[in-house]
């Protein structure tokens, strides 16, 4: 009854003192700081699995984006599309051409990508490999829309280029594709047109000679109607026009010679035009253009002073020459007129016909111009300098003088206009020989009057009226024959400027950024797993965490994680220097009020309170101090085997009133007194709920100084809530790494409701520095 008033007493007099007030700022800074200190504690304990499995991930990761991300080869060709259709026939309005320019365009950028245009591509041999047979075409399931996603068809406001472009990862497969691309729009788009034209330009000849018939037999002439004109080389005048030695033969109607004529002398006219003044006259100034450029640069006279010491090799410099939109075009004019001599020599019996002859002489002419551009561009590309990936670039350093590139299209711009009065005055040499040729009636600065005269009128019929009115309507029909049969000799608006590029490769660095990001993600998920579970598991990392979560004061802080690391002499010697910390605690809380109860359990198993309940108490007994340990864990008892001891007569027995006191206390070494748990029963349990519990610690704590009891976990047995609400002090055991945050609170909570008088926290498994505190 004394022992039972004392305790009152001690409850009464020493309430629990509330925690000070903490500032907001304070606060965040704190769980701030926590949470950081908690992520690092992850990364430290998890550093070996997320070093070996990142390791794994990370290289898988970035084999995948090495491989998915690879550079692609990128190859391209180009098509020019004149802005206005070249032709001589007639005078168009060019308003109008530049309106439709932009029509004309976009239809022949569509039409490229068209399913008839694929099919004849992935038909035809590029190099002597049929396209459909490609790796990269066979790779596809459906090969057309893996050509309408991949290939890029783009043209720029302004410019008449048309760029088709491929990417891939075979450089030879893209350079094939894009070839025969644009080989099959040639094909199928563009010549398609012209023999379009050509077999309209027949059904008109036929109409023609027809026509003429109709109107000869109707005027009682005897004229011979020409027979239709082959127009499988629209360059060529009409076979009746070509002299067999030098006779005429089946000479065209007289209105279709002047026609003919006319269109000639036009051309004639304009093109002496330009020769004679306009040409030399742009020749003149851009030469003077030039001179003024040379003097303003002063000692950069020539974009060869801005040349740097590594120029091109002779490879680079040849290959670029090849490569020149200007030589290709006039290679391909070389080639066009060779293959049209060639088949009209196959057509016609004579092959020393003028216009054959003049075809030859025309690209004989041709090959030394081309040899003289080459020469040109050769001497220009030479002023250039090699790029980081090894391809010619503008002229070195033009930062020097902004001049400079003003200065190289100057003389690039003197070379075409030299190049083109050349090519002029061929051209007008030409002309003035086909004049000559024409027949001396065939004049058409006196065309002849086909309107009835003021005599005629008298004698005028219907007959004649019907007659007149047909052969207006023959002369209108003879125009636009003649017309479209110079057209069909005009050059083409579309016509092919560049085949495909060699592929280059590019975006080498977006691969090695991928494949480095890759790599380092790997260990990034990795460490994001294990941070993820610490998260949801919620375990104790650290003294902050615990101070963080609960308002309870720690009153020990022991750098004890299991008995391993207890053989370590200098981590011992810490960890007994922490257990004489919380002993000093307890003795100057408790202990002179006289005897005390000391509980100690924990929220959950395994959480280190059998350590510190045996280490307290051995630290009490070694200060002098007369204690008694009671093994109260009756269902998982653990301290008989800290003692080396046999579990036999216990508490149990106690409860039962089976044993005394005498038989069941056994006293270590060093005086320290040990109580073990016994058997336990279903009798026992129900024991430690009754007042045989009250009884039972009232004659224990009689002869000792103090009483330590190794409860339960707090929140998995009632008996344990028992033996808190009888003892002085209360001890709440967190290990780290194995009490999670949710049950320290619950358990904290309920220590707070049943109003121990001395309770605080013991912290286990903390580091040195934190043992410190």
């Amino acid at each position: 009854m004394t022992a039972t008033t004392t305790t009152t007493t001690a409850r009464t007099a020493t309430p629990a003192r509330p925690a000070p007030p903490r500032s907001t700022a304070k606060a965040d800074a704190d769980a701030t700081a926590a949470m950081t200190g908690r992520l690092l504690a992850w990364l430290r304990l998890y550093w070996l699995t997320i070093l070996f499995c990142g390791g794994l991930l990370g290289a898988g990761l970035a084999y995948v984006a090495w491989a998915l991300l690879a550079s692609k080869y990128e190859s391209y060709a180009l098509l020019r599309v004149a802005s206005s259709p070249f032709s001589v026939s007639s005078n168009r309005d060019p308003n109008r051409s530049r309106t439709d320019f932009t029509t004309y365009l976009k239809t022949n950028s569509n039409m490229i990508k068209n399913e008839f245009v694929f099919n004849k591509a992935l038909n035809l041999e590029i190099d002597g490999v049929r396209v459909s047979d490609l790796g990269t075409i066979k790779e596809q399931k459906n090969p057309f829309q893996f050509l309408e996603d991949e290939l890029v068809v783009s043209s720029r406001e302004g410019d008449e280029m048309i760029r088709i472009s491929m990417k891939g990862h075979n450089p030879d497969d893209v350079r094939r594709i894009v070839n025969a691309v644009q080989m099959a729009f040639m094909q199928e788009v563009v010549e398609k047109e012209l023999e379009d034209r050509k077999e309209f330009l027949r059904v008109l000849d036929r109409i023609l000679v027809s026509s003429q018939n109709t109107l000869n037999e109707k005027t009682g002439k005897k004229d011979t109607a020409p027979p239709p004109v082959d127009v499988k080389s629209p360059g060529a005048l009409p076979s009746t026009l070509l002299p067999v030695g030098g006779v005429p033969v089946n000479g065209p109607p007289e209105l279709v010679k002047k026609q003919m004529a006319t269109g000639l002398i036009t051309r004639w006219l304009a093109l002496r035009e330009e020769v004679n003044n306009d040409l030399p006259i742009m020749i003149s100034s851009q030469k003077a253009r030039i001179e003024m450029f040379k003097k303003q640069l002063g000692s950069l006279q020539t974009p060869a002073a801005a040349t740097p010491d590594s120029g091109p090799t002779a490879e680079m410099l040849s290959a670029a020459v090849e490569r020149d939109p200007d030589v290709k075009a006039m290679e391909q004019d070389e080639k066009r007129l060779r293959r049209e001599s060639t088949l009209e020599r196959e057509r016609y019996s004579n092959p020393n016909a003028p216009s054959i002859v003049a075809k030859l002489e025309r690209a004989n002419q041709l090959t030394a111009e081309l040899a003289e551009l080459k020469k040109k561009k050769l001497a220009l590309y030479a002023q250039m300098k090699v790029g980081p990936t090894g391809t010619l670039t503008t002229p070195a350093q033009p930062s020097v003088n902004p001049k400079i590139a003003e200065y190289d299209a100057a003389v690039l711009r003197l070379v075409e206009l030299e190049t083109r009065y050349e090519s002029s005055k061929v051209r007008l040499k030409e002309y003035v020989e086909e004049i000559a040729k024409l027949p001396p009636d065939a004049d058409p600065i006196k065309p002849v009057d086909y309107r009835v005269k003021e005599t005629d009128k008298k004698t005028v019929s219907p007959d004649a009226s019907l007659a007149e009115a047909e052969d207006t309507i023959f002369r209108s029909l003879a125009q636009n024959t003649a017309a479209l049969r110079l057209d069909l000799s005009s050059p083409e608006r579309v016509t092919v400027r560049q085949k495909a590029s060699t592929p280059m490769q590019k975006d080498t660095k977006k691969q090695l950024l991928g494949t480095a990001f890759a790599g380092l993600l790997g260990f990034a998920f990795v460490g994001l797993l294990a941070v993820g579970y610490e998260m949801s598991m919620k375990k104790t990392c650290g003294l902050a965490d615990v101070k963080a979560t609960v308002g309870t004061p720690v009153v020990g802080v022991v750098p004890w994680q299991n008995a391993a690391s207890m053989r370590e002499p200098v981590r011992r010697a810490e960890v007994n220097e922490a257990i004489d910390k919380l002993r000093a605690y307890v003795t100057q809380s408790c202990l002179p009020r006289g005897a005390a109860t000391v509980t100690v359990t924990s929220p959950h198993t395994d959480e280190g309170k059998s350590y510190a309940a045996f280490a307290l108490a051995n630290s009490l007994a070694d200060a002098g101090y007369k204690t008694l340990l009671i093994d109260f864990d009756l269902r998982t008892p653990t301290l008989h085997t800290l003692a080396g001891l046999e579990n036999r007569a216990g508490v149990c027995e106690l409860l039962r009133g089976e044993a005394d006191f005498k038989n069941t206390i056994k006293v270590l070494p060093n005086e320290l007194h040990l109580l073990t748990a016994g058997a336990w029963t279903d009798d026992a349990r129900r024991a430690a709920g009754s007042g045989r519990l009250e009884q039972l610690l009232t004659c224990l704590k009689e002869p000792f100084d103090c009483v330590i009891l190794h409860s339960h976990p707090l929140l998995t047995a009632a008996e344990s809530i028992e033996v808190a609400r009888r003892s002085e002090v209360v001890l709440l055991c967190t290990l780290c790494r194995e009490t999670t945050l949710p049950l320290l609170k619950k358990a904290t909570d309920r220590l707070t409701t049943m109003e121990v008088p001395f309770t605080g926290i013991v912290y286990l498994g903390a580091t040195p520095k934190e043992a410190l505190c």
